[in-house]
């Protein structure tokens, strides 16, 4: 995948330093913003989808996405809409936070996490889909591959396969027949199956996927294909820890606990490892409902229209290190 030279200015703000990250369609620029006068990440679509609407739709809606949940353990978003090449062609852009750190896959490629990191980035994580669960998100992409390790804490990076209620509808109309996802059964059930598999990965060092092949394993988790429920024989692991990722990982839908659950008893085991009473209370606790995406319109940009759609925000939580938040109300 190509990438635009050093010094191209995109939208007449953010001028580009070089690639950091490269997507399925998209490559991740360091830039610097001169309006802010600091450095910043740059999404952008890649020239060759240019004309994809599928793809586009996609950069725009992670974009929405991403705003919408306005969590310390999601990148922030400053600015996005679409951009001018140099060559004429118009894509869309994303305007958000530039992190540094490590990926969670390659930390696992080392091996397994000591089992107390393991279970507070769990608990991050599963705060997060607490919180985007309740706001109508299904993140469908939870994978080690879009978890940044930072000073601050874990983030998820890339909610790129993410769908939300008004976005499903507009996706598949727009999406290619013989390619179309979105119909596919998926709910938050899907994303607590994903968190379940990788807190065992973090314990473990292995996926649960009876398989070798890296590419297996993505497809066989992105398929939600069930794994044999897992044996966890992690030397000192509390079993509570072992119950939270065995119910995670439960092989029908209705039978796992919520996002919000999850993340209660992880935090209690986070406080307290031997608090086994607590985790299980929250595990068994009435859950609250949460949406389910349904298709439903979305509503659309009147055509021709180009520029920026900037929604500048502060951080809700900004400089507050990760930690149980999807107890709060929104």
């Amino acid at each position: 995948m190509l990438s635009l030279w050093m010094g191209t200015a995109i939208v007449g703000r953010y001028v580009l330093i070089g690639p950091v990250g490269y997507g399925g369609v998209s490559v991740v620029y360091q830039a610097i913003d001169t309006h802010r006068g600091s450095r910043t990440a740059i999404k952008l679509l890649a020239p060759d989808f240019a004309d994809d609407e599928y793809a586009r739709q996609r950069v725009r809606q992670e974009a929405l996405i991403t705003t919408r949940l306005r969590h310390p353990s999601v990148p922030q978003v400053y600015d996005f809409g679409d951009a001018q090449l140099p060559d004429g062609r118009v894509v869309p852009y994303v305007a958000m936070e530039l992190l540094s750190g490590a990926m969670l896959a390659g930390r696992l490629a080392g091996g397994a996490l000591p089992w107390p990191e393991a279970v507070q980035v769990a608990a991050t994580v599963a705060d997060v889909l607490a919180i985007a669960h309740r706001r109508g998100v299904v993140h469908r992409d939870l994978t080690p591959a879009n978890i940044m390790m930072t000073d601050s804490g874990p983030k998820i990076i890339d909610f790129g396969e993410a769908i939300t209620v008004e976005a499903t509808s507009a996706l598949a109309a727009a999406q290619p027949l013989p390619s179309r996802r979105v119909n596919s059964a998926v709910g938050p059930a899907d994303d607590v199956y994903a968190l379940g598999v990788l807190l065992y990965q973090m314990l473990t060092g292995s996926s649960p996927y009876q398989t070798s092949s890296p590419e297996a394993q993505l497809h066989a988790a992105r398929m939600r294909h069930m794994a044999p429920t897992p044996v966890l024989l992690v030397p000192g692991l509390p079993r509570s820890i072992a119950e939270v990722c065995r119910a995670c990982m439960a092989k029908r839908p209705e039978d796992r606990p919520t996002a919000a659950q999850v993340a209660i008893a992880l935090w209690a085991l986070v406080i307290d490892p031997a608090d086994s009473a607590a985790a299980d209370e929250a595990l068994n606790s009435e859950p609250r409902p949460v949406p389910v995406p349904r298709p439903a319109p979305e509503p659309v940009r009147p055509p021709g229209a180009t520029g920026s759609h900037r929604r500048p925000h502060r951080h809700a939580f900004a400089g507050v290190r990760p930690g149980p938040y999807s107890t709060s109300s929104d």
